[in-house]
């Protein structure tokens, strides 16, 4: 297959039904991100039945710590994705940019990038894991244990990120469904394995960890194979582009760095606030944890869905189309939230026995599946914004959308709501600054779609600052743009 075709190859998001595309590459990823969740789920079942809640309390410090990496490489594959989706847009409306293997070019561009940054990332945080989970508030013989699994885990950091930069690249070509076999693929290794280490080599925590690391190994090398094999979107580096190339990325990776970092924070703080209520309300919160992306898996699935969609109608000058991909995603998270709202709270009463927690961990669980999980609607919408503003190559807008509702919003309601009303105040003032959040970014992404579609500027009211500051590459409707 030559260059050309490469680009052409998979799903055109330029024609047909947006909301079908939207629900498909939503629901497919799901599926493959529901399958990675759900066994993190099912290691903290399985530490559960140890019987020692310190276990299951240092994988929530160690998760939390581990989600900074996540945010990195999440922050990575949208940069990659969302201008490899821009360049094919562009080649199906021009074949020029598929005929010189632009979409190629930058799709390996930005797997290197990527391993650029990660690899002394990764080192870092190993060597500095005792002193970051400290600071959440682990002590003694938990931190003892969460350092232990963040370091093998943490070690895989830059897997994790080709991992996620390949099964992204994917769906900006239109392949949801090998994205998603590729997460299942890795999530059954990871399902296998994990009752192999952990009870019949008896490596606990360790065991734990290394199945994740052999999963990620997993679901990189499969996606890796999908986009070399079947799109050739792998090639070898032209160093002479490389230097332009991660430019362009960079105006993009670097407000989602931001953007994703901010949530880490977030948790962290939260975690702190968590631990001073004791080791047994830490391990309910891992719990939730684990439960809220199992449950809603297709919202996160919706999160990668929107921004190839959109991408690929911005390089195609759709501008209509653009909009309504906002407009279905809101209808797509409506539809999504209110029928698992219901069902976590019919089945709370059995999660708490599931995972054997007693007193006030079983009541903070309660209490998450009664209050706590319907306000996802409104994070869902924000959720949705996100990537339109990246698509709309205002990925600032998505920064300050993060950094309000992690920083600004959530930080200040945990502090008052733990303050006010303990263990239970520090889920509703994380679920109040969600939503918060949700409304004045779903607002926001409204009014720049709006202006798109009647065809006025979506420019910055102060250019040059905002080039500088926001990271914006101004889009103009009527004037063909592919990201540069």
């Amino acid at each position: 297959m030559t260059k050309t075709n490469a680009a052409k190859k998979g799903t055109s998001y330029t024609d047909g039904s947006i909301f079908r595309h939207i629900s498909t590459l939503s629901v497919t990823s799901a599926i493959g991100l529901f399958a990675i969740f759900a066994v993190d789920l099912v290691d903290v079942f399985f530490i559960s039945l140890l019987g020692e809640p310190e276990l299951a309390a240092a994988v929530g410090f160690a998760g939390t710590a581990l989600f900074f990496g996540a945010a990195i490489c999440i922050g990575l594959a949208i940069a990659t994705s969302t201008i490899v989706a821009q360049a094919v847009g562009a080649a199906r409306l021009d074949n020029a940019a598929a005929s010189n293997g632009e979409p190629t070019r930058l799709a390996t561009h930005g797997l290197v990038f990527g391993a650029f940054l990660t690899v002394p990332l990764a080192a870092l945080s190993v060597i500095y894991a005792p002193q970051l989970i400290s600071l959440m508030g682990a002590k003694g013989h938990t931190l003892d244990l969460a350092v232990g699994y963040f370091r093998i885990v943490g070690l895989a950091l830059p897997i994790l990120g080709i991992a996620m930069a390949a099964t992204s690249l994917l769906r900006a070509v239109g392949e949801a469904k090998m994205s998603m076999w590729a997460t299942i693929i890795g999530g059954l290794v990871n399902a296998v394995l994990d009752p192999i280490l952990i009870f019949g080599f008896s490596m606990d925590l360790t065991g734990a960890a290394i199945a994740s690391v052999l999963s990620r190994c997993t679901v990189a090398a499969v996606a890796l194979y999908f986009i070399a094999y079947r799109h050739q979107l792998i090639c070898k580096p032209q160093w002479r582009e490389f230097l332009t190339d991660s430019r362009q990325l960079l105006s993009v990776a670097v407000p989602s760095l931001i953007t994703n970092l901010a949530g880490p924070f977030g948790a962290a703080y939260a975690t702190t606030q968590m631990a001073k209520f004791g080791t047994d309300a830490v391990a309910a919160a891992a719990v939730i944890g684990r439960i809220t992306p199992v449950a809603f898996a297709g919202l996160y699935g919706l999160s990668g869905a929107v921004g190839p969609v959109a991408s690929q109608n911005m390089g195609a000058q759709k501008w209509s189309r653009v909009r309504q991909t906002l407009l279905s995603s809101g209808l797509f998270v409506t539809l999504y939230v209110i029928p698992v709202a219901i069902l976590l709270f019919v089945v709370k009463d059995a999660l708490v026995n599931m995972f054997d927690l007693k007193d006030e961990a079983a009541e903070l669980l309660r209490f998450y599946c009664t209050f706590i999980v319907i306000t996802y609607w409104l994070f869902g919408l924000q959720l949705a914004a996100n990537p339109l503003f990246t698509a709309l190559r205002h990925p600032g807008y998505a920064t300050i959308s993060n950094i309000g509702r992690d920083l600004c919003f959530g930080i200040p309601l945990v502090y008052i709501g733990s303050t006010l009303f303990g263990a239970q105040g520090v889920l509703a003032g994380q679920a109040l600054g969600n939503m918060l959040a949700g409304i004045l970014a779903f607002s926001i992404a409204l009014w720049l779609s709006k202006r798109l579609e009647k065809g006025d500027s979506i420019d910055l009211p102060y250019k040059k600052l905002g080039q500088r500051w926001h990271f914006y590459c101004a889009v103009v409707p009527g004037v063909q743009h592919r990201g540069h």
